[in-house]
């Protein structure tokens, strides 16, 4: 099984990328939140893939091998499979995953993932149990999800959608993490990102 990928970025469509490596190109999805890169830098990525019946591969990639390994964590789940597992990871970061979990927060799971209840309780039931005994904990504040809560309600009531709002969150995530310590620094540059008050 291979373990990662290195090779040039040829393309970047969405959250696949192209990449590079001798005679090959690979079709591999990413996050929101992997560090930006340029078309033709070089880049590792730790993969899994997946392929179904008709032959059709999903390659995944993972810039942190521990963000591969709650990839597979969460793979593992009943019920969840690779592509829920994805979506999850796209939608909430991998290091403020385990804190959301072992606090609980069951309003902000759902309100992240837009999973059903079923799945968020079966999410919490056993991935509480794994997180609470592994080094996947890090050193995320727990402020930062009320942080994305009060910007994310301000920037509601300016008019954006619930998409328009999630991209730019994550965007900025990917770029600056420590603007999730200040509401009011986040809220700034996400509207300076989306243009100003509608």
């Amino acid at each position: 099984m291979f373990e990662y990928i290195r090779g040039y970025i040829a393309a970047i469509e969405n959250d696949e990328w192209i990449v590079e490596s001798g005679p090959f190109g690979f079709r591999i999805k990413v996050t929101p939140f992997v560090s930006h890169i340029n078309l033709g830098e070089e880049k590792q990525l730790y993969i899994r893939f997946y392929f179904r019946e008709d032959g059709d591969f999903f390659y995944y990639g993972f810039e942190d091998p521990k963000e591969r390994d709650t990839f597979d964590i969460l793979c593992a789940i009943k019920g969840v499979g690779h592509k829920t597992a994805f979506k999850i990871l796209s939608r909430i970061y991998w290091k403020e995953l385990a804190d959301l979990i072992l606090t609980e927060n069951v309003d902000y799971l759902s309100s992240r993932t837009n999973l059903a209840p079923k799945t968020i309780k079966r999410l919490l039931l056993e991935l509480k149990p794994r997180f609470g005994k592994s080094d996947l904990i890090l050193s995320t504040s727990l402020s930062t999800s009320q942080t994305w809560k009060e910007v994310k309600t301000a920037l509601s009531s300016l008019g954006y959608t619930p998409t328009e709002i999630e991209n730019v969150l994550n965007n900025l995530w990917s770029e600056n993490q420590d603007l999730f310590n200040d509401t009011e620094s986040l809220l700034k540059m996400a509207l300076s990102k989306m243009g100003g008050q509608k």
